[in-house]
């Protein structure tokens, strides 16, 4: 997956239309061309898709962790990990062809989580007020069952707005990652932004440019690249230099080279895969 999954969250208390609201917006989005996961929080303690006694329920006993049930028609990967330990990034994971990931419940992680875009399902008012006080990061819509005005969307008559809300949030969300995927990622603030996230926002509302990352401004200056796997690290100017002549000093005292100390060193690292020409 060249660019990470926008993830949209999908929150509200019991019979507020989450789960409506989950089928209207992807299929919408799989007619569009779009990869789509989905997450289900199940609010009920201590269940499991599992049944005791069962052959997968004895390997997981055994200690296997995850544990596959494959049969003619789908495959179940069951992580004895509870939903504790879940986090955005462990659920990209799980995803790793999605292009978007749609998350039912989770409010504890949805509600908190800036970069992810959320869809408030609510049955009155006092909600909505609660919801508006305790989230963080973009809203993409409040929605609800019953008709309440604006600036809560209906979930059966204002369907296709909602529809068209989330996907322009998922363009956007997009947009942002590739072109965070061409900055450095060091975060060294020297943009003057206070992370990398931060310089992609700017530059998608054209309030900053590439050319102002002071590390890619620098890179055609160094004499040191370092590539893993065909990826080449971005490095800043002093760990360039320390590179460059501690290896420069080690290759000197070789018998037989000859070091000027004005040599550009590139280090080329592969995992045996990549150098047995595997994938």
């Amino acid at each position: 997956m060249n660019t990470k999954a926008a993830v949209i969250g999908v929150v509200g208390h019991k019979n507020s239309g989450k789960t409506t609201v989950i089928e209207i917006i992807v299929q919408e989005l799989i007619n569009r061309g779009y990869l789509v996961a989905t997450a289900k929080h199940v609010n009920q303690k201590a269940f499991s898709i599992d049944t005791k006694g069962k052959d997968t329920w004895k390997h997981a006993a055994a200690g296997a962790n995850p544990v596959l049930s494959v049969s003619e028609i789908e495959t179940a990967v069951l992580i004895k990990d509870g939903a504790q330990q879940l986090s955005v990034e462990r659920m990209r994971s799980l995803a790793p062809e999605a292009d978007i990931i749609m998350m039912e419940g989770f409010s504890w992680l949805v509600l908190k989580d800036e970069h992810v875009g959320k869809i408030l399902c609510i049955r009155n008012k006092e909600e909505y007020k609660d919801f508006k006080r305790r989230i963080r990061g973009k809203v993409i819509a409040f929605c609800s069952i019953h008709p309440m005005g604006q600036p809560i969307l209906s979930i059966g008559e204002d369907a296709q707005i909602l529809v068209e809300q989330a996907v322009k949030y998922v363009r956007r969300k997009r947009k942002i990652s590739k072109i965070l995927s061409r900055l450095p990622g060091l975060n060294c603030g020297k943009c003057g932004h206070f992370a990398c996230k931060e310089m992609a926002v700017a530059i998608y509302g054209n309030k900053a440019k590439l050319s102002d990352c002071f590390t890619l401004k620098q890179r055609s200056k160094l004499k040191t690249r370092v590539i893993v796997n065909g990826t080449e690290i971005p490095l800043q100017p002093f760990v360039s230099e320390i590179i460059r002549k501690s290896l420069l000093g080690m290759v000197s005292s070789l018998k037989g080279t000859s070091i000027r100390g004005n040599e550009e060193v590139c280090i080329q690292m592969l995992s045996p895969e990549k150098r047995s020409g595997g994938t």
